[in-house]
């Protein structure tokens, strides 16, 4: 039985010895071989012990880390994964694009795209950490309309030869900016996130929309209400990726309904985040894969 959609694994790298750039490639050429569509990475370039900020994707609102957490930037983590494959696409999961200069974030997306000869897909969200804002000298406030011009800034850079750009957080003219990416017109940006500021974001400036750790219930309305919002900018669902990543720690019956119930909706994508140590990585994902019925 073959998976009724493409499914993608998320995991992070970096943090401790044992997660280096070995595992990075030991991982993905696993993913690869076992016929996972894509690996994805996620972003933080600072962690802090105390939150006052909430994180958004578990009930407890708390962003469970370790003793000192870290992680590899993106960029390279997937660079190396590039290296070390042939058909795994790679993706951000997220990268935070309001901390990042849209200029150098464009230049290093289209060299990975490059590197990888047009596998890469770009995952952005604006982020839920105001300390992390504060910490790297970016302001908290209007923080999703920074974002929505930095997606604006970029495609400019990626889609013309001199390009300009003129916006309340961002503005050149006639920069030379290459690599240019292998993907045309550009490479996909895909807006992550819950929140109906996030679904407006992604119908009207970005090529897909990423959810994260919707409950099963919750897929159906979020779905029609981002079809609502396309169609408002108009636009269509038409060449628009729509995926969703869910962390999963067991229970073959639940995720058999929950990959499903995202076929039977038209789902691009699921990515599963799934708890990959380096000691037991190939056995968790050969279960998966053995489970949804993946394929190389």
């Amino acid at each position: 039985m073959s998976p009724p959609l493409p499914v993608g694994v998320s995991t992070s790298f970096g943090g401790s010895p044992a997660r280096d750039a070995t595992f990075v490639q030991e991982l993905a050429s696993c993913a690869e071989s076992l016929g996972y569509e894509s690996l994805w990475v996620p972003e933080h370039i600072v962690f802090f012990d105390d939150y006052e900020s909430r994180y958004p994707y578990n009930e407890s609102g708390l962003l469970d880390l370790a003793a000192d957490p870290g992680l590899f930037d993106p960029f390279l983590s997937l660079t190396v994964a590039a290296v070390a494959t042939s058909r795994l696409k790679l993706g951000t999961s997220v990268l935070l694009i309001g901390e990042r200069n849209p200029l150098i974030t464009a230049r290093e997306a289209a060299t990975l795209d490059q590197i990888s000869g047009g596998r890469f897909l770009l995952g952005v969200g604006v982020g839920w950490s105001q300390e992390e804002y504060v910490a790297v000298g970016v302001p908290w406030e209007r923080r999703g309309e920074r974002c929505d011009e930095y997606i604006g800034a970029m495609k400019a850079l990626w889609t013309t030869a001199r390009s300009s750009f003129h916006g309340e957080f961002c503005a050149f003219d006639d920069v030379i900016s290459y690599p240019k990416p292998v993907q045309q017109p550009h490479l996909p940006v895909l807006v992550g996130g819950n929140t109906a500021p996030a679904l407006r974001r992604a119908a009207r400036w970005g090529d897909g929309w990423y959810g994260w750790n919707l409950t099963i219930d919750a897929l159906q309305p979020t779905v029609d209400r981002l079809v609502e919002l396309l169609a408002a900018a108009g636009r269509s669902r038409d060449g628009f990726v729509v995926q969703v990543g869910v962390s999963h720690d067991g229970g073959t019956d639940e995720l058999d309904d929950y990959v499903g119930t995202c076929a039977r909706l038209g789902l691009d994508r699921v990515v599963l985040a799934l708890p990959l140590s380096r000691r037991s990585f190939v056995s968790r994902l050969e279960q998966e894969a053995s489970r949804l019925g993946l394929s190389s």
